[in-house]
């Protein structure tokens, strides 16, 4: 048996210097995706290319023992250091040295989820949930303020859209957490607001997480930390999610003053056998180098204490008002009627205001108008509470209006959806026939305008596509028809100028060619079907043909 304490001594030795490197350094794993996107990957070149190289060569995946103990080969050549692992459904910790480690808790008990970004790329979520995984936090994005121009900036993760479709299709729960590098709580709001925005649309049953550990903010202090991580939750719960904060446990108590944040969710890393206890955590990051099926290379591993989807108000979309003004008043009623009194000592008059939503209007004395009211030569209407009515039909005594997105009432031609509609001057809708300038429109019992074949009562009209009553003739696919100055479908012989042609009764389709009559034979032109008079020769033969039309054989 290959000795891994002799033949291995060596790469062993370079690998835990390296992980004392990596553990000397305050960047937890989502800090080191941003700095040089390494984290849990490499320790060095050299000391991997020797590893890969000689265990594709000498070993065989699955577990090792030599005289030290138990280890655990990776099927990529490498071997599970500091880092905990589930294998054949079972958890298990191996320390720095590669070792398994005994005498770790396995805990059993725990939820187990994966945190990914752009980093693991085209994740099989499907294999993710059939390997065991509760839970995945998924990156939204990150931020930064642009060097040149000082902006504040948000960038979508690559591979967000489809994460999230991939592991709400397969069933996994799911949050979302943001690379942050806020440097006051208006920028922490800016981040909350891009998470929430991004998260639109998909399902979110875990919390929406600021991610806190870059280098940048180290030197902010406690208390400027501690009001961003508020500034970030306060705008995260508007929404009606809940907000978690993400930090490493050095961070946790020498960084940020998590008294701000007391009462919100903990996801705090440490890559470890145990985490520190009297830290309280939701989630423990405890390995940034776990294996997950379904996910090539690395992956972080976390164990939950808490599920989340029986804490979490399942959300595909925020709250509804989320983002709408703080009222900045109150109503008041006095013998007059309703008015607002605005909390700076003002109130309204002459003028619209709009609150919590709805847009009222009130008098020259302040008092909120209803009904009908006329200003700056157009109408709008008030409903009994005040609110202006935008957007909608309304019906006042069996008369129908129609009131505009702006909310004034429309008259002439209105679109609404893919439907025309024709409002008289006082703003009724019409029905029935309706003429605008020189044409004539037909409008639905509902007000929708006619448009193609119309049947009024036992008679026949067309109506272009554009809505006006069609009259002489109209070619409709491939056949013409003759309608009347009235706008009725011409059937039988009809005289048109001095020519007479024939009409299909029942479906008023110009005739051509021979025609018979009872006993009687016509010729109609091909092609414009004018009744031949006079001598005509068809088909090689000469035909004589009556003043009225009629054949003489």
């Amino acid at each position: 048996m290959i000795k891994k304490g002799t033949l291995f001594s060596g790469i062993i030795g370079g690998l835990c210097l390296g992980m004392a490197v990596a553990s000397a350094s305050l960047l937890p794993v989502h800090a080191a995706e941003e700095e040089d996107h390494t984290a849990g990957v490499s320790m060095g070149k050299e000391a991997d290319e020797e590893i890969s190289t000689y265990a594709r060569a000498r070993v065989e995946a699955g577990w090792k023992l030599d005289a030290k103990g138990w280890w655990y080969q990776d099927e990529d050549g490498g071997w599970a250091q500091r880092a905990w692992r589930q294998i054949d459904g079972k958890w298990y910790y191996f320390a720095s040295d590669g070792y398994w480690r005994e005498d770790a808790d396995a805990h059993e008990n725990t939820l187990k989820g994966i945190d990914v970004s752009e980093w693991q790329v085209d994740i099989d979520w499907n294999a993710v949930k059939q390997d065991g995984y509760d839970f995945a936090i998924i990156r939204g994005g990150y931020s930064y303020t642009d060097p040149k121009t000082g902006k504040y900036e948000h960038v979508v993760d690559e591979y967000f859209e489809q994460n999230m479709a991939g592991a709400n299709a397969a069933g996994i729960p799911v949050g979302v957490y943001i690379y942050s590098k806020a440097t006051n709580e208006a920028q922490a709001v800016e981040d909350a607001k891009f998470l929430i925005e991004e998260s639109t649309g998909y399902l979110v049953s875990y919390p929406l997480v600021i991610d806190m550990e870059d280098s940048s903010q180290v030197n902010l202090g406690k208390t400027a930390l501690g009001k961003i991580a508020k500034a970030f939750s306060d705008e995260v719960k508007s929404a009606g999610y809940t907000p978690m904060i993400y930090t490493n446990e050095n961070w946790y108590k020498n960084v940020v003053d998590m008294s701000y944040v007391s009462d919100v969710e903990h996801w705090v890393a440490a890559y470890g056998i145990e985490p520190d206890d009297s830290i309280p955590r939701g989630i423990w990051q405890c390995s940034s180098t776990g294996r997950v099926k379904g996910i090539d290379g690395n992956v972080d591993i976390n164990f939950g204490y808490k599920d989340y989807t029986t804490i979490v108000t399942p959300r595909t979309e925020p709250a509804a008002g989320y983002g709408k003004p703080a009222a900045d008043g109150e109503w008041r009623i006095d013998g007059g009627g309703w008015w607002y009194h605005c909390y700076d000592g003002t109130y309204p008059k002459n003028e619209w205001k709009e609150i919590n939503g709805q847009t009222y209007r009130f008098d020259g004395n302040g008092y909120m108008l209803t009904g009908w009211q006329y200003i700056e030569n157009e109408w709008y209407y008030m409903n009994s509470s005040g609110a202006r009515l935008s957007g909608c039909w309304l019906e006042l005594g069996g008369v129908w209006y129609y009131l505009k997105e702006d909310g004034k009432m429309a008259v002439g031609w209105q679109l609404v959806g893919n439907t025309w509609y024709y409002m008289y001057p006082s703003g009724m809708m019409a029905t029935g026939w309706v003429q605008v300038g020189d044409a004539w429109y037909y409008m639905y019992p509902s007000g929708a305008m006619a448009t193609g074949w119309l049947l009024d009562g036992t008679t026949w009209y067309y109506m272009d596509p554009s809505g006006w009553m069609r009259t002489g003739w109209v070619l409709v696919g491939d056949t013409w028809y003759y309608m009347y100055p009235s706008g009725m479908m011409a059937t039988g012989w009809a005289l048109v100028g001095d020519t007479w042609y024939y009409l299909t009764p029942g479906n008023g389709a110009m005739a051509t060619g021979w025609l018979l009559l009872g006993n009687t034979w016509y010729y109609l032109t091909p092609g414009n079907g004018a009744m031949v008079t006079g001598t005509q020769v068809i088909d090689g033969v000469e035909y004589t043909f009556f003043s009225d039309g009629r054949c003489d054989w």
